[in-house]
C-alpha cells in the first residue's frame, strides 16, 4: 500500500462505536422521546449527523463483514448469521480495516462482539487486531465466554457489566498506545437480546429495559469522550457512533418500515454520527448516501494509505468536510444470497422479501425523498427509473451468483452443507443435506 495525503492534512486516531440491533429512532438526536442519549447527541451537535447511512445487510454477520472488508458480504462468503459450531468465518485472504490501518502504523484493538467466525483462524488477532476483549458472537449463542486476546476465560459472562468492561478496556488501550495512532473498534453487545444492564441503570429509562441498556451505552460513550478530552486527544480523534442493523423485537425505527432481517429502511438505515473537531463542521446534517462498506476506504484516506483494489465501498471522507461523494452510485441490499433491493439517489427498487415467501406486488419502486416509509409503489408512474434500477440490479445479481461457489469455499462452507431459509433469523445453524 502506498501513502497518500490524509484529509485536511491530519492523521487522526479513529474510534468506531457500533451498537447491536439499535434502531434509527433510538437516539434523542434521531427523534426518540423515551430514550435519553445526551453524550451520543453531543457527537451530532459537535459534528455531523448522517441521514442516509446504511448497513450493507439487515443482520449481524453480513453487516460486520461489509464493515470490516469494504466488500459486500456475499463476496466474502458470509451472507447470513453464522453460529458457534459452524466452520464458516472470515478468510485470511480478506484484508480488514484493522490490517490496512496496522500497515499504516496504527495500533488496533477490538472491544466487544466480533461475529465473523469462532474458529482459531477467524480470531480478530488473526485479522490485524493487536488486542481483543469481547465475545466471538451474539449473546444469545452458546457457549458464551469472554475472550481476552487468545484466551477464553472459564467463568460465566456477567453480561450486566459488558458495556463497562468494553469501555474500560478501550480506555486502557488508548493509554497504552503512547504516541502511536490508534484504531479502537468498540462493537457493543447491547441492546441485542437477551437484554442485560448494570444495576445502577436499571429502571432509569422511560423505554423499559431496552431503554436502560441504550442509556447505559450512552453513559459509557461519555466516559470515553471525557477520557479523550482529559488526555488532550479529542482534537485529533475521529469518533463515530452507529449500529449494525435495525432493531429486533424492541427498539424504534423512527417510523421507517421494517425491522431487523428486513431490507426495508427500518432494517438497514442506521443512526450515524461523527465528530472530528476542527475538520467536521459542528451541527452538520449530511444527506449524502453512504454505507458501512465505505468505512474502510474512508479510513484509508484519513490515515494516508491506499485501500485494497477489490472493494465495493468508496471514500466518503468528503462528506465529513462538507463536500459530495458518490452521488450517482448504487447500493445493493441482500438477504443471504437474495438481492432484495437497490437504491440510487432518491429511488429504491424492491425485488424480493427474502426470507419471507410472499412476493405479491413485487417489484416495488419507492421515492425515498417523498415517501421514506416506503408506502407507495410508483413503478407505473416512473417506468424509466424502474427500468434503470432493474438493469443495474440484474447485472449485480448475476455477478454475485457467478462468484458464489468461490466465495463460499473461501469462507469455509463445505459443498455438502445447505442453508434452509426457514431457519433464517433464528438460532438454528445450517442443516446437513441428507
Amino acid at each position: 500500500m502506498t501513502e497518500t495525503a490524509p484529509t485536511a492534512g491530519r492523521r487522526p486516531h479513529i474510534v468506531l462505536i457500533v451498537a447491536d440491533d439499535l434502531g434509527y429512532g433510538d437516539l434523542s438526536c434521531t427523534g426518540s422521546s423515551l430514550v435519553r442519549t445526551p453524550r451520543i447527541d453531543s457527537l451530532a451537535r459537535d459534528g455531523a449527523l448522517f441521514s442516509n447511512m446504511y448497513a450493507p445487510a439487515p443482520t449481524c454477520t453480513p453487516s460486520r463483514a461489509g464493515l470490516m472488508t469494504g466488500r459486500y458480504a456475499q463476496r466474502v462468503g458470509l451472507p447470513r448469521v453464522i453460529f458457534p459450531e459452524e466452520p464458516l468465518g472470515l478468510s485470511g485472504e480478506e484484508t480488514t480495516v484493522a490490517e490496512m490501518l496496522a500497515h499504516a502504523g496504527y495500533r488496533c484493538g477490538i472491544f466487544g462482539k466480533w461475529h465473523l467466525g469462532a474458529r482459531a483462524d477467524h480470531h480478530p488477532r488473526r485479522h490485524g487486531f493487536d488486542r481483543f476483549v469481547g465475545l466471538p458472537y451474539s449473546n444469545d449463542m452458546h457457549p458464551l465466554r469472554l475472550w481476552v486476546d487468545d484466551q477464553e476465560l472459564p467463568e460465566p459472562v456477567d453480561q450486566t457489566m459488558l458495556t463497562r468492561r468494553y469501555t474500560d478496556e478501550a480506555i486502557d488501550f488508548i493509554d497504552a498506545a503512547g504516541d502511536q495512532p490508534f484504531f479502537v473498534y468498540l462493537p457493543h453487545t447491547m441492546p441485542h437480546i437477551p437484554l442485560h444492564v448494570e444495576e445502577s441503570f436499571r429502571g432509569t429509562s422511560d423505554a423499559g429495559t431496552y431503554g436502560d441498556t441504550v442509556e447505559c451505552i450512552d453513559h459509557h460513550v461519555g466516559r470515553l469522550l471525557d477520557h479523550l478530552e482529559q488526555r488532550g486527544l479529542a482534537e485529533d480523534t475521529v469518533v463515530i457512533f452507529t449500529s449494525d442493523n435495525g432493531p429486533w423485537f424492541e427498539g424504534g425505527t423512527g417510523g421507517l418500515r421494517g425491522r431487523k432481517i428486513d431490507t426495508y429502511e427500518g432494517g438497514i438505515k442506521m443512526p450515524f454520527v461523527a465528530r472530528w473537531p476542527g475538520v467536521i463542521e459542528e451541527g452538520r446534517r449530511v444527506e449524502g448516501l453512504g454505507c458501512f462498506i465505505d468505512l474502510l476506504p474512508t479510513f484509508a484516506a484519513l490515515a494516508g494509505t491506499t485501500p485494497p483494489a477489490d472493494i465495493d465501498g468508496i471514500d466518503i471522507s468528503a462528506l465529513l468536510t462538507g463536500g459530495t461523494a458518490g452521488q450517482d452510485r448504487s447500493l445493493f441490499f441482500l438477504s443471504n444470497w437474495s438481492l432484495n433491493a437497490v437504491r440510487r439517489g432518491r429511488w429504491k427498487l424492491h425485488l424480493d422479501r427474502f426470507p419471507t415467501k410472499d412476493r405479491r406486488e413485487l417489484p416495488q419502486l419507492f421515492d425515498l425523498e417523498r415517501d421514506p416509509q416506503e408506502c407507495y409503489n410508483l413503478r407505473s408512474l416512473f417506468p424509466d427509473e424502474f427500468d434503470a434500477l432493474l438493469e443495474r440490479a440484474t447485472a449485480f445479481a448475476e455477478e454475485i451468483a457467478a462468484q458464489r461457489p468461490q466465495a463460499e469455499a473461501r469462507a469455509g462452507m463445505a459443498p455438502e452443507q445447505i442453508y434452509d431459509p426457514a431457519t433464517f433469523g433464528t438460532d438454528a445453524p445450517p442443516r446437513e443435506s441428507a
